[in-house]
């Protein structure tokens, strides 16, 4: 090689270096090839992207470049225009305010007032809504109310709390008392912030000439203010406890109402259960305290068992049908495993909360008076 052909290799050599793209360089091929090849280089080649091999070049590349990752083309998403749905027409709607337009509905409580304001407080009776029936429901038995006896079977009811979930309070169902003059039902209120639930009794004076259907469904659904006759944890604060009450009978005469009170956790079941009475009258309550007492202090001083130690209860039965004024209870306690109960004995005690009396220690069979009515749902 000449000396003049060598400096014109340098030469060539340094301008490749400085601008790669102005001649076209493939980086797909080594060096030498464009050395051999002289004149060549001026032609760039054409590849398709993706389609060559990795050659010598590339192992020549520093580990940088090697590493430095592909650029990808963001493709543009195409927008997916909204579907033309059609609704059914086999669906029917209902509209609500049709329907309120139809029975003459008030919307509001406000509404309902003004409705009602030159109407006797005992003859606002709240309407049921009718609704148009579909031809297409078959089979499905429509349920229907009838009178029954409050007390049958004789015990205690409690009341549906379920819908305390959702609501700040629920009503018992009214019962009438036997002379049809009057009627009580209890009101339980559910307090979150304290996790309390109270509970108080009211009674409502059912008008003449009211049919017994309409006493029991009608009256005590009716949003007034009423003064409570009997009262359970709505004037002192009890934090995360439940006093409930439920109505155990009517007196035959009509004259007095047997209330149960039940006292527990609000996660848990009851653990006391106390009785209280109410005399129209006097208008007087009584707390019937002495028979827990009665009870305690017999088996501790003529058994020797004292009942403290042990998870023990009341359950109130009715009235008494021999001995009128009196209330008849059944007294049971469990052992510390809590699987095997003992019965503790018949007791009675008279409304006033005087003269506890034990009836028997084994026997239950007392005859119980079933004065109070109530609806019942059937489909009959």
């Amino acid at each position: 090689m000449s000396f003049k052909k060598a400096i014109s290799l340098i030469i060539l050599i340094l301008a490749f270096g400085l601008s790669s793209n102005a001649i076209g360089l493939e980086k797909s091929k080594p060096i030498n090839y464009y050395i051999e090849h002289d004149g060549e280089q001026k032609k760039k080649p054409k590849y398709t992207e993706g389609a060559f091999e990795k050659d010598a070049l590339s192992e020549e590349t520093s580990e940088e470049e090697s590493k430095s990752p592909q650029k990808k083309v963001k493709k543009k998403k195409k927008k997916k225009k909204p579907s033309n749905f059609k609704k059914s027409k086999r669906l029917k709607k209902y509209s609500f305010r049709k329907i309120q337009a139809m029975n003459k509905m008030p919307r509001t409580n406000a509404e309902y007032l003004e409705m009602s304001k030159e109407i006797k407080r005992s003859e606002r009776v709240s309407t049921p809504p009718s609704y148009p029936k579909d031809d297409k429901l078959v089979n499905i038995p429509e349920p229907n109310l009838i009178v029954v006896k409050y007390n049958n079977p004789p015990g205690a009811k409690d009341v549906d709390l379920r819908l305390l979930m959702t609501r700040r309070f629920v009503l018992s169902k009214a019962v009438l008392s036997p002379d049809k003059t009057k009627s009580v039902y209890s009101k339980v209120y559910s307090y979150p912030g304290t996790q309390q639930v109270a509970s108080e009794m009211f009674y409502i004076n059912i008008p003449e000439d009211t049919s017994i259907v309409s006493a029991l469904r009608d009256f005590h659904t009716i949003e007034e203010v009423r003064k409570p006759i009997i009262k359970s944890g709505t004037d002192l604060l009890f934090e995360n406890e439940k006093r409930v009450l439920s109505l155990l009978d009517w007196s035959e005469d009509s004259k007095k109402i047997a209330v149960v009170e039940k006292i527990g956790a609000l996660t848990q079941g009851p653990w006391k259960t106390e009785i209280k009475t109410y005399d129209f009258e006097t208008e007087k309550a009584y707390d019937l305290t002495t028979l827990r007492e009665a009870i305690r202090y017999y088996w501790r001083t003529k058994k020797g068992l004292d009942l403290i130690d042990y998870m023990w209860d009341i359950f109130p039965v009715g009235w008494d049908a021999v001995h009128k004024d009196r209330i008849i209870v059944y007294a049971y306690a469990f052992d510390n495993k809590k699987k095997s109960p003992k019965f503790l004995g018949t007791w009675s005690v008279d409304y006033k909360n005087e003269r506890p009396e034990l009836m028997s220690l084994y026997g239950t069979d007392y005859e119980i008076s079933v004065n109070g009515y109530a609806l019942k749902f059937t489909y009959d």
